[in-house]
């Protein structure tokens, strides 16, 4: 499967962690917080260890992310899901020359609001894609997904005639699924996120094209617990335990094992500092720059962000020919993939 063309998108509102800081002293749910759950959050977002400076929402006014009922999360989601994902499918399409009527099918996965039809369906209309195109959303893989997304867009091209045009879409509105109260997990995961979208042209046949194969995943059951969405009064809560970057660097070198070839380039879902720190004792780097560059400029993008990652690589170096790639979230699962310059 050849990569055609690749595009983010961001929202325009652009909060600096102290930013975010001031906004949740602000709001409504501070005074309610134990004096240790402020120390946390005043800790990790009024300082640069956690290798994020900045991190961009749909929000103009972000203390309403705190302020939404679960209701008014979803609305929200609906309405800036598809404008984020088209944002990014516009910019995808136009760098490989191509009308939206060449676009063949559309796959789309987020983990930060349900829809049903799902945000396919609203991302077709927006778009004008043509009304026998194929339609499929991926949902429950979490920060892991872009990789199985890529997987399934892999077999559904192998099963049409060459020249098929396959459009992917990560996209992610964490502002959706914030959600504070007196847990360490919960807290750490609204000083991570931020918004994004991340769009990809595939086909079958391209010369000079990166070719994306041998996609592999490893799945730890027993560690379901450690990383997933809960219901909290109707809205969607992040849990998260210490543990993680351990599972992270563990599951790492196991699927590592799987790969092919020893790759030039390294291209990871950051999670956070400690889970790069994890990647990073465990696979022969001495650091994962474009992991680390996505996470200083937008955070954690939960699905997007190892396509952002490519993207950083690609855009400094264009000829990079031996890559790989490597998700990990819900479930727990891990999952990789190879690409290599045809």
């Amino acid at each position: 499967m050849i990569l055609t063309s690749l595009a983010t998108a961001t929202p325009p509102y652009q909060y600096k962690q102290p930013e975010c800081l001031t906004a949740m002293r602000e709001a409504d749910f501070w005074p309610q917080l134990a004096p240790r759950s402020q120390t946390i959050l005043e800790k990790v977002l009024s300082s640069r260890q956690s290798g994020i400076d900045s991190r961009s929402f749909c929000l103009p006014d972000l203390q309403q992310a705190w302020s939404k009922n679960a209701q008014g999360l979803n609305e929200y989601f609906e309405q800036e899901a598809p404008k984020l994902a088209v944002a990014a499918a516009n910019k995808a399409i136009a760098d490989a020359q191509l009308d939206i009527g060449e676009i063949d099918a559309l796959m789309v996965t987020t983990c930060t609001g349900y829809l049903c039809p799902g945000l396919s369906s609203h991302i077709a209309e927006q778009l004008g894609l043509k009304p026998n195109a194929y339609h499929q959303d991926l949902t429950g893989y979490g920060c892991g997904a872009a990789i199985p997304m890529l997987q399934m867009a892999d077999g559904y091209l192998h099963a049409q005639p060459a020249g098929a045009r396959v459009l992917t879409i990560c996209v992610e509105i964490c502002s959706a699924a914030f959600y504070v109260e007196d847990d360490f997990g919960v807290l750490i995961s609204t000083c991570l996120f931020g918004d994004g979208a991340a769009a990809a042209i595939w086909t079958k046949q391209q010369a000079g094209g990166l070719n994306f194969s041998n996609f592999q995943s490893i799945h730890h059951p027993a560690g379901r617990e450690l990383i997933r969405f809960t219901n909290a009064n109707g809205q969607l809560r992040n849990q998260l335990d210490r543990k993680v970057p351990g599972l992270v660097g563990e599951t790492a070198a196991q699927i590592y094992q799987q790969r092919s070839f020893d790759p030039d380039h390294h291209i990871t879902h950051g999670g956070g500092r400690d889970v790069i720190e994890a990647l990073e004792a465990v696979l022969p780097v001495d650091q994962l720059e474009p992991a680390r560059e996505v996470m200083r400029h937008h955070g954690n993008l939960s699905s997007p962000s190892v396509l952002f990652a490519l993207k950083y690589q690609l855009d400094r170096n264009p000829q990079s020919d031996r890559l790989w790639l490597c998700t990990f979230g819900a479930g727990f699962s891990m999952h990789s993939c190879e690409a290599v310059r045809c």
